[in-house]
């Protein structure tokens, strides 16, 4: 008793988490698009801080989110379909 039948989701992976959070440096709006662009599933960043939280994955701070935002860290983005009018 106390199983469950839902599958576990990528981004509850703590492995997973820390290569991408920690060792990557990605954000969680980051994490979050990989994780939709990866699985085709709906994924919010608060989703990513609370298994992080869960985790005990320490968050970084605004400064350091900050600084990795402007040290080049490039992530692959999805590109954005414009349409002509």
């Amino acid at each position: 008793m106390g199983k469950t039948l839902r599958t576990k989701m990528l981004y509850q992976d703590k492995d997973w988490l820390t290569q991408k959070y920690v060792k990557e440096k990605l954000s969680t709006v980051e994490i979050a698009r990989i994780y939709r662009d990866t699985e085709n599933k709906w994924c919010d960043p608060n989703t990513i801080s609370r298994w992080l939280k869960k985790h005990d994955i320490g968050m970084r701070s605004l400064a350091e989110a900050q600084q990795n935002r402007h040290a080049g860290v490039k992530t692959p983005m999805k590109k954005v379909r414009t349409t002509s009018a």
